[in-house]
């Protein structure tokens, strides 16, 4: 495969393909781009930066952050959308936070992932996992901040996973793909990726034999938002 990567995704088996182009800094990318199996632990962030006039004041101890021009600064957890009421977080409920040898560890070519996260300027990464209060859907949602929104969009651009193309909405570059196990005795995944500025976006809905797609959708979209307007 010339001039590009595969990368095994966890769920179903998939095969995740980075295009690579010769010259600098813009050039390869490999991410993780995984959705943890059933059951399994999401990913994760980083800093704090004080409350910015018309950012939503945290609760003490809790992540915050601020988005201004596509730039989001602060513990990118704050970014995460929340949870939906009564859904089971696994983990810590504010979501977990990794470096970028946590994020590359998930690719089959970690040394390789790395190099590309360190191309296009790692900052953080964050993942949230949960179970649906219905116990019907897992849903994890992965952030990983770059060093700009030209980076983001690079780093999407570049991610093609060997799997059903799925269609969005939603009015923003967004990419979905449905990813079959092909078993009656294993859970299917949806998987939907996208950028908002500076930060690059997994979501995963896996569930029975048939994921449901509009909570794919409203995920992403509710997610796309809170990166959009720090809400």
């Amino acid at each position: 495969m010339t001039g590009l990567v595969a990368l095994a995704a966890v769920t179903a088996g998939a095969v995740i393909a980075f295009g690579s182009s010769p010259g600098g800094s813009d050039a390869a990318v490999t991410p993780s781009a995984t959705a943890p199996a059933t059951g399994a632990a999401a990913r994760p962030a980083p800093s704090v930066s004080p409350t910015a006039p018309g950012t939503p004041s945290a609760a003490p101890g809790k992540p915050t952050g601020q988005v201004a021009d596509g730039a989001h600064t602060g513990d990118l957890r704050y970014f995460l959308v929340p949870p939906p009421e009564g859904a089971d977080v696994y983990g810590d409920p504010d979501g977990s936070a990794d470096s970028a040898a946590d994020v590359a560890a998930g690719a089959a070519d970690g040394e390789q992932a790395a190099r590309a996260l360190s191309t296009y300027g790692f900052r953080a990464a964050a993942t949230r996992t949960y179970l649906t209060a219905d116990g019907v859907s897992e849903v994890t949602v992965e952030l990983v901040r770059l060093r700009g929104p030209g980076q983001a969009a690079a780093y999407y651009a570049a991610s093609a996973y060997q799997a059903t193309a799925l269609p969005l909405q939603g009015g923003y570059p967004a990419r979905g793909y449905d990813l079959s196990s092909g078993s009656a005795e294993s859970t299917d995944t949806l998987l939907a990726v996208s950028y908002q500025g500076d930060v690059h976006i997994t979501i995963s809905v896996t569930g029975g034999s048939t994921p449901s797609r509009a909570l794919l959708q409203h995920v992403l979209d509710a997610q796309h938002r809170r990166l959009s307007t720090g809400r």
